[in-house]
């Protein structure tokens, strides 16, 4: 076994033990969620008694109590499984918005620079944050910090929208959203740690050409999973047209405009050189929207 697959399987074990850890803490949270809606659902059900007990006798109303969504748990741990399956710094902040995303109104992730912050990526924001722009957070905002090895290098900014109101307000804590950052953070401490320990032991000299290549192969990989990113986020968007457009075989029709927006990210993202030679872009729309049929996207 090349020393490279040996830190190549380590990293991965280690992997394996974070996601366990963030596993059990989720569940942790999960529980703590779940007996604090009883207790407050028990609460509501006796104070709801007490002003409908009769003054003359007779039986109050029985009071139904609203039911946990299980739905919460599933996100939770699809995003958690998502995050996992990059292997780039970039993804894992990527994956982190689109999980967050599914939670709050309005998600980004800023980058700390210096005495403030900088964009990265947002969802839900108009205007959205540009990447590298500066960003002047209110003094109430809620963020999330993502660190590595104790030091804070961005952070999940999040917002939401009161029923009947217009305006954005900051949201509240959000369990399911300190999972994610943290998790994301242990991923992001593991892939730096994968990453410097390969660059300090490989001889700079006798591997320059294997570096090279491998430098290359990670690139591919990071579009590939950059693609599949951007084409997952249309259909489950999207589902109704994606269906319907498999059916009338008029993808491209339905969803010209996701796609086109999806494909300008993605060009502003991968190098030229890896687009060159590869179109990951295509390739995901075929196999991710069409199922593999390139003629429901009418592509040649």
């Amino acid at each position: 076994m090349t020393f490279d697959e040996q830190l190549r399987r380590a990293f991965e074990t280690l992997t394996a033990h974070l996601h366990d850890e963030i596993s059990r803490q989720a569940q942790h949270v999960i529980d703590e969620l779940a007996a604090s809606a009883q207790a407050d659902r028990d609460q509501a059900v006796a104070d709801a008694a007490r002003e409908l007990q009769p003054s003359e006798g007779g039986t109050p109303e029985p009071v139904i109590a609203a039911a946990v969504d299980p739905a919460a748990t599933e996100r939770l741990v699809i995003a958690i499984r998502a995050i996992d399956g990059a292997r780039t710094l970039s993804d894992i902040l990527d994956t982190l918005v689109s999980g967050a995303a599914r939670e709050v109104d309005r998600v980004a992730v800023l980058l700390v620079r210096g005495d403030g912050y900088s964009g990265w990526r947002s969802i839900g924001f108009r205007p959205p944050f540009n990447r590298s722009q500066s960003v002047e957070l209110p003094p109430d905002a809620s963020t999330i910090p993502l660190a590595i090895s104790g030091e804070t290098v961005a952070v999940l900014y999040f917002e939401t929208t009161e029923p009947g109101t217009a305006n954005p307000e900051p949201a509240t804590a959000n369990p399911a959203l300190e999972i994610l950052a943290r998790h994301a953070s242990r991923c992001l401490e593991s892939v730096t740690a994968f990453k410097a320990a390969r660059a300090a032991l490989v001889n700079a000299g006798d591997g320059a050409g294997d570096m090279s290549d491998e430098a290359s192969a990670d690139e591919d990989a990071a579009a590939r999973r950059y693609a599949k990113l951007l084409v997952s986020e249309i259909k489950l968007y999207h589902e109704p047209d994606v269906v319907a457009g498999r059916r009338e075989r008029d993808l491209a029709t339905r969803l010209g405009g996701e796609i086109a927006r999806a494909r300008v990210l993605y060009e502003q993202r991968v190098p030229p050189q890896i687009r060159e030679h590869a179109d990951y872009f295509r390739d995901e729309l075929v196999r991710t929207l069409a199922n593999g049929d390139s003629t429901l996207l009418q592509l040649t």
